[in-house]
């Protein structure tokens, strides 16, 4: 039983924190990748949206235990549990250090051997390969990190560990326009870049002192088998359904690689990803900031307490990704010409249907928060391997003639059925809640007031005439802006929920916030 109630300041802050970060980042990358893709040329910074996606794929390496991490550090922090918490992240240093080890491996490899799985131009060989070394000699730092935020995601730091962030991001930024203006080479701005992401590891280091326990009892690697078999007995099954989900997932760029018309598609395939991982990006911050809180509450066994917290964190996610999502979609192609220029614009109609996608699949987090923390995962596995291996063909068949297009319908295909599991299975069956109230009570209202104000918008747009470019952006989104407003105070938002935010916002803690 847990002794420590949840703290409803700090899922909102670290969500809050979490968001601006994300901003931050996705504005840097926003300004930086026309420049970076003008400078490099688009074959040459498909490269890099390669090694992202290979670097990204290989984080199924994990075998699920960043989410068993958290999930077991959280109910033993509960508990003040120091002794089990320090033997954990001891045994986890070896793991992820090992882990590290075998993906510096995997990079070598590809690098010495990636013509022949891609698509790529002879001149472009030795560049891929310089990257491919540069990331097998981060990659070990990288995946170590991950016990240090899993620690800090079971204190509730999440608000400091996104903030941060924010520091990378701002090195990224310099980064690039740095390479740009001294003229560096890919390989050059790559290195700086891989760098710049490995800054915030020791500030985060710093913070673990939050413990009333030493460093080095957290950090020295020491193997305890016996509660290391704990975690990962809970993680395989994360494992194998982030197995899937993964592959469903990151695999996609890499087949466009392999079956596309060429790799400039991959330039395509970032362009429109860096502006659709804003969005993902928020589902994330909300299930890293949601999961430590949905395990202390799930271990409670307080129903009501569950039903609330899934109804009330899923409606306010819903207004916040309801605004977003339909905003970017009314602008996208506005946004794409300011982004990237005319020869772009095409892209607009993948654009639009991967955010819608991201929006049905993210205002989930709630529910798939305490699913994870239920452990109650085997289902689960069924769904995300029946979802990949029916959405992945998908892709291959289509690539050669719609080229980023297959990625986005394979996406889409695989995001559909993995939903319909939820709600026909898994938030009736397994979590005793009720589906329609879910949907049509959380998730609906602020998708219909969203399709509202979005209908305004664009009919305006076709009845008056409104400037091109940024100035005719900002007036669509004052009219978006102003309708969505106005639904959701006169029929969804109501006077508790006005004070619930003024209270977080000022960092007030009513009493009944533990509730």
């Amino acid at each position: 039983m847990s002794t420590k109630p949840v703290a409803v300041h700090r899922i909102f802050s670290g969500s809050v924190w979490g968001i601006l970060a994300k901003i931050l980042d996705a504005a840097a990358k926003f300004v930086t990748i026309p420049l970076l893709v003008g400078y490099y040329g688009k074959a040459d910074y498909g490269l890099i949206a390669l090694a992202f996606s290979l670097n990204a794929y290989l984080r199924l390496m994990d075998l699920g235990m960043n989410v068993g991490s958290v999930r077991f550090f959280s109910m033993w922090e509960a508990k003040a549990d120091w002794e089990n918490i320090g033997k954990a992240s001891r045994s986890s240093i070896i793991f992820y250090g090992t882990i590290g080890l075998v993906n510096a491996l995997i990079f070598i490899f590809m690098a010495n051997y990636g013509q022949l799985f891609f698509n790529l131009n002879p001149d472009q060989i030795p560049t891929y390969r310089i990257m491919m070394y540069i990331l097998s000699a981060s990659t070990v730092l990288n995946w170590l990190s991950n016990v240090i935020i899993q620690l800090l995601s079971a204190k509730d730091e999440l608000g400091y560990v996104n903030r941060v962030t924010v520091v990378s991001s701002v090195l990224n930024f310099v980064v690039a326009i740095t390479a740009i203006h001294f003229k560096w080479s890919l390989p050059q701005y790559f290195l700086f870049y891989t760098i710049s992401t490995l800054v915030p590891i020791p500030l985060n280091i710093l913070r673990l002192r939050v413990f009333p326990v030493p460093l080095g009892q957290m950090l020295t690697p020491k193997w305890d088998g016996k509660i290391f078999r704990e975690i990962i007995g809970y993680s395989s099954a994360i494992f194998l359904m982030g197995l899937f989900q993964l592959t469903a997932n990151e695999l996609r760029p890499i087949l466009l690689a392999k079956f596309a018309s060429g790799i400039d598609v991959l330039t395509d395939y970032r362009v429109i990803q860096t502006i659709a991982m804003l969005i993902i990006s928020f589902g994330t911050i909300f299930l890293q900031v949601l999961l430590p809180s949905a395990s202390k509450v799930y271990q409670e066994g307080n129903h009501p307490k569950m039903e609330k917290m899934v109804f009330t964190a899923t409606r306010y996610i819903s207004i916040f990704l309801s605004f977003i999502v339909f905003l970017l979609v009314l602008n996208s192609e506005a946004i794409l010409l300011l982004y990237m220029g005319k020869d772009y614009l095409h892209l607009a109609i993948w654009l639009n249907i991967w955010l819608l996608t991201v929006l049905l699949n993210m205002h989930n987090t709630p529910v798939a928060s305490l699913v994870l923390s239920s452990g109650k995962t085997r289902f689960l596995i069924y769904s995300s391997a029946t979802a990949c291996i029916l959405s992945l063909p998908i892709t291959v068949i289509l690539a050669p003639t719609l080229n980023v297009g297959a990625a986005v319908i394979g996406y889409l295909a695989y995001m559909l059925i993995q939903i319909g599991f939820f709600y026909i299975y898994y938030i009736p069956k397994v979590l005793k809640l009720d589906s329609k109230k879910i949907f049509f009570g959380a998730f609906s209202p602020s998708v219909l007031g969203a399709l509202v104000a979005f209908a305004v918008s664009f009919g305006l747009g076709k009845l008056v005439e409104i400037p091109e470019g940024f100035l005719g952006i900002v007036i669509n989104s004052a009219i978006f802006t102003t309708v969505f407003a106005a639904f959701h105070f006169l029929f969804i938002i109501k006077a508790a929920d006005i004070e619930f935010l003024r209270s977080k916002l000022l960092k007030r803690k009513p009493s009944h916030e533990q509730e």
